[in-house]
């Protein structure tokens, strides 16, 4: 009897995923875009069962990179990184590497971190994920997760083991349609989807998780925001990102490079000024700030600004208003104002570049990137991202990042942050295709070549009292360490560690270590 019943049961399912698959492939001539086809899925999925998210991601082989189909629909899971490298570890790469379901109902206790795992972290308990196989490749990943475990889990994962492989002859001709109008291939797909025009972060690291989940939550609120960080970071980026993520996203992004303005005209490209206000103004000019009425305006470098517009521009963040030059007339404005600078504030003031209340009324909300030497465990994924970037767009050929390649970037100091390890893999892939191989001496150069390009970047300082000429190199590496950990007491991570004193991220200086043979706890008690 309960035989008979479950056969039914399992030809209900099949008979239901027959005709959703039937209607999701009626559907394709009318869905133009990622997020339709995606609504249309998440409907169909409604007809049959309740969830709380449903994503599709998409998976580089040539990268190992999985990135975004398109946003996803339901909870949002703020600190997850659009794209990422496809571990083993996480549930998107589980299921590539064995090529089968994977469903978890516990994720907070299943994945063992320091810290709460994102989709635990938006209220989600289970989740189960599929492969996207096509003509035996997988293209991608279908995960659908709940905020409490369903009581029919095991008809819901059934249910869609028979659809998925529909999914992905829908997902296939979708991206074969962009193939055509687009003339790329299946992998070279915006990797932000339909929100291609917005710049996309790649982390992977607990730091960079907890710095974006603080981002997404900024980019709600409609404040004034100061990105702090050094060169190379991407603060540009990052601002454009907030705005991307703002209720003002269908609006202007007006960008302003302070410093290739010159003082005289700033005022004018600013708020615009009135027909025969100066010599050769022969029309009215629309300033930015009204350009990015109701939108966003970002002033990058902003302490570069003389002091006479910074006590302009605070009048207008105070009183939301601001007159063009050659006119009397008060213009209200509705615009949010981000504001960049690799300069040490506090440092400026002191020195009378900045203005006091100019940088309170900005610093109200202050988002400092970490620079790269802080997040090395971001590093693998964001090489191989520049690697399939660059190949493409140069024609170049890819090269494969072996663990002595990443051993050796993770080794380099990077002054010029991600700007700079985007130089050295185009370097790389340069070398790569005259030579046809890469060699020791290539990384090097590339790595060598690059750092002269930013030399105000802090590096980290041997200590005077380090006299060992006799000594290899790496031995003076070894006494250098030992001192820096003897000042610190033997403490490596922290504000007042050893890795803090020698410029080096505590993973790298754990290595370095280990390599070594240089025990923490010896040299804290002889020292």
């Amino acid at each position: 009897m309960d035989s008979a019943k479950n056969l039914r049961a399992q030809n209900s399912r099949l008979l239901n995923a027959q005709s959703l698959s039937r209607d999701l492939v009626a559907s394709l001539g009318r869905v133009a875009t990622r997020n339709l086809f995606l609504q249309t899925l998440s409907r169909l999925f409604r007809q049959q069962f309740s969830y709380d998210r449903l994503c599709i991601n998409l998976y580089d082989p040539n990268s190992e990179l999985l990135s975004y189909f398109t946003a996803a629909e339901g909870a949002v899971v703020n600190s997850l990184s659009p794209i990422r490298k496809a571990e083993k570890t996480t549930v998107a790469g589980h299921v590539i590497a064995s090529r089968k379901p994977v469903v978890i109902t516990d994720i907070s206790q299943h994945f063992a971190e320091s810290m709460l795992h994102p989709m635990a972290e938006a209220g989600l308990t289970t989740t189960m994920a599929f492969p996207l196989i096509l003509n035996d490749k997988i293209i991608g990943t279908l995960h659908c997760s709940f905020r409490q475990k369903p009581a029919n889990l095991y008809e819901i994962m059934e249910f869609l083991l028979e659809l998925s492989p529909y999914v992905a002859v829908g997902l296939g001709a979708l991206l074969g349609m962009e193939h055509l109008e687009q003339g790329g291939g299946l992998t070279e797909v915006p990797l932000t989807g339909d929100a291609g025009e917005c710049e996309t972060f790649f982390f992977e690291s607990q730091r960079m998780r907890r710095f974006m989940a603080r981002v997404h939550a900024v980019a709600k609120l409609d404040i004034p925001v100061l990105i702090l960080g050094e060169t190379g970071t991407g603060k540009s980026r990052l601002a454009h990102y907030i705005h991307c993520h703002s209720q003002r996203r269908k609006m202007q992004f007006v960008k302003v490079n302070c410093p290739a303005m010159a003082s005289t005209l700033f005022e004018s490209e600013l708020f615009g000024h009135a027909k025969g206000a100066f010599t050769g103004a022969a029309t009215k000019r629309v300033g930015r700030f009204e350009l990015a009425h109701q939108g966003t305006l970002f002033l990058d470098e902003i302490a570069e600004l003389n002091q006479e517009m910074q006590s302009k521009l605070l009048h207008v963040l105070d009183d939301s208003c601001f007159e063009r030059v050659g006119e009397s007339v008060s213009l209200s404005v509705d615009t949010r104002l981000i504001a960049a600078t690799n300069v040490k504030m506090q440092a400026a003031m002191s020195e009378g570049k900045v203005r006091s209340d100019f940088y309170y009324r900005l610093s109200s909300c202050t988002l400092e990137i970490p620079p790269l030497r802080e997040r090395l465990d971001d590093l693998p994924a964001l090489s191989s991202f520049f690697v399939t970037q660059l190949s493409k767009q140069y024609s170049l050929p890819q090269i494969q990042l072996s663990q002595d390649i990443l051993h050796r970037l993770s080794e380099h100091h990077w002054p010029g942050n991600v700007r700079e390890l985007r130089n050295v893999i185009n370097a790389l892939l340069i070398r790569k295709s005259i030579s046809g191989k890469l060699g020791d001496e290539d990384i090097e150069e590339a790595m060598r070549t690059d750092a002269l390009a930013f030399p105000s970047a802090p590096q980290p300082k041997a200590p005077q009292e380090v006299r060992v000429p006799a000594c290899s190199l790496e031995e003076v590496e070894r006494q250098h360490i030992i001192q820096a950990l003897a000042r610190a007491r033997g403490v490596i991570s922290g504000p007042k560690g050893a890795a803090k004193m020698l410029g080096l991220s505590r993973s790298t200086l754990q290595r370095r270590m280990a390599k070594l043979g240089i025990d923490a706890a010896a040299v804290k008690e002889g020292a």
